[in-house]
């Protein structure tokens, strides 16, 4: 997974993207957690990459990756992307589990991951709130309140 300063939809991305839908149907929540950490954790701080680098520099990184890329990177989000932000925010209990799951919807975009090249800045910022909530949510049932 290429992810010096873009996150690519590359091979090694899909396989844990399509490994994470099948943790998702196993319901191991422990295995979960872990995975999300270790697999797709690095988006938190790739969301600080992408916002330093354009404040610091203009995006001047982002300028040297050629016109496709730099399409991508600038793409919006799709109006289901944003319903599922804000789903990822319910604070009921029996929700829960849509929660958890919005990581997997959020990325799949109704199929449109298969397409795509680059994490756009707004699925990056919008995959880095979702995955905050969903480890709220992992969490919540690990050390139950």
């Amino acid at each position: 997974m290429e992810t010096n300063i873009i996150i690519y939809y590359d091979k090694e991305f899909i396989k844990n993207f399509e490994e994470l839908k099948t943790l998702l149907d196993a319901g191991d929540r422990q295995k979960l957690y872990q995975f999300l950490l270790d697999k797709f954790g690095f988006i938190f701080k790739m969301n600080q990459v992408y916002w330093i680098r354009i404040a610091e520099n203009n995006g001047r990184d982002f300028l040297e990756t050629g016109k496709e890329i730099q399409q991508e990177l600038m793409r919006p989000l799709s109006h289901r992307q944003y319903r599922l932000i804000e789903g990822s925010f319910s604070p009921y209990r029996e929700e829960e589990e849509d929660v958890i799951c919005s990581i997997w919807d959020f990325l799949y975009d109704d199929g449109r991951i298969y397409h795509k090249k680059a994490m756009s800045s707004a699925e990056v910022s919008g995959c880095s709130m979702i995955l905050e909530n969903v480890y709220c949510c992992l969490a919540r049932r690990k050390y139950p309140v």
